[in-house]
């Protein structure tokens, strides 16, 4: 054999063998995630009510109701949705 042809296959198993030691090396931290939109910052539940007297509200991806006994039940957000300031569509007072 040759001494280019030597020199070819050891170039060939060291690429080879390369991925297998990189997998043995530590992994970088992950950053903490971003405050999603979905997330109030003030801590507030993005499912609470915009005033104590609504009934019904959405943010404009998900309706949320409340029950009679004080329940909230809301539907599920939509995969690329982005959240607005929560607005009531339905309200316990009587209109005027």
């Amino acid at each position: 054999m040759g001494d280019g042809v030597r020199r070819l296959l050891l170039a060939a198993v060291l690429i080879s063998i390369t991925p297998a030691l990189a997998a043995d090396l530590p992994l970088k931290p992950e950053p903490a995630p971003a405050q999603t939109p979905a997330q109030s910052p003030d801590g507030a539940s993005p499912l609470a009510p915009p005033s104590a007297a609504c009934r019904e509200w959405s943010d404009g991806c998900r309706t949320c109701v409340r029950a009679a006994d004080g329940a909230v039940s809301c539907s599920n957000i939509g995969i690329a949705c982005t959240t607005k300031p929560a607005t009531c569509t339905a309200s316990d007072t009587p209109a005027r």
